[in-house]
């Protein structure tokens, strides 16, 4: 019982120090610290990948005119690694459900649906979203080069949300439920007495 206390305190001060790394796994062999400090369902995470998404963070906060402490350093580097983990389980999500992008629905969302991202390219002066401007450079070839935005959409935001809509369609609620949980939250009654006839 000592021993694992031993190395669940271990875990959690090199945890803490790698961004998570279970120094469990370490001892076990299941992950070399110098090619991983962790891994989500085998999708290992490098010390360089994570050590560089914590300098941009840094860099991007302290451009911005603020100064870290220890304990902002400590929480920057959980949140790093809790993204790294959920992008991890959201690009297996993603395989697993086998989500698969197609040109058109590239095309449709960039004309029907642009992401806030795009559009935050084509805003003005008063930061309003110029759709005119929008609708031109889309339907002016050579106007600008939209390779990487249709290669973002297709590898990154649309899997993702085509995996949002996956989830919300697959979480049905009854009208039971919806009645049970208006009881639950708005009937508000003590029983003090009652009376059972013979």
């Amino acid at each position: 019982l000592w021993s694992l206390l031993i190395l669940f305190l271990l875990s959690m001060t090199v945890g803490g120090l790698v961004g998570g790394a279970n120094i469990i796994d370490q001892l076990l062999g299941r992950v070399n610290p110098a090619e991983a400090i962790g891994s989500v369902n085998g999708s290992k995470i490098t010390p360089d990948q994570f050590n560089q998404a914590v300098s941009t963070r840094l860099e991007s906060l302290r451009s911005s005119g603020m100064e870290i402490s220890d304990q902002q350093l400590s929480n920057i580097r959980l949140e790093v690694w809790n993204a790294f983990v959920e992008e991890k389980l959201t690009e297996q999500a993603i395989k697993d459900l086998d989500i698969f992008i197609t040109d058109d629905e590239v095309l449709h969302h960039l004309e029907n649906n642009p992401p806030l991202d795009i559009k935050r390219l084509f805003t003005t002066e008063n930061n309003e979203f110029d759709e005119e401007t929008y609708r031109r450079a889309l339907s002016t070839p050579g106007l600008m080069d939209w390779n990487p935005i249709e290669a973002w959409m297709r590898d990154f935001y649309l899997p993702r949300y085509k995996l949002q809509q996956t989830i919300k369609m697959s979480a049905v609620v009854s009208e039971d439920d919806i009645k049970n949980e208006y009881i639950k939250k708005n009937l508000d009654y003590t029983i003090t007495a009652i009376h059972i006839p013979k």
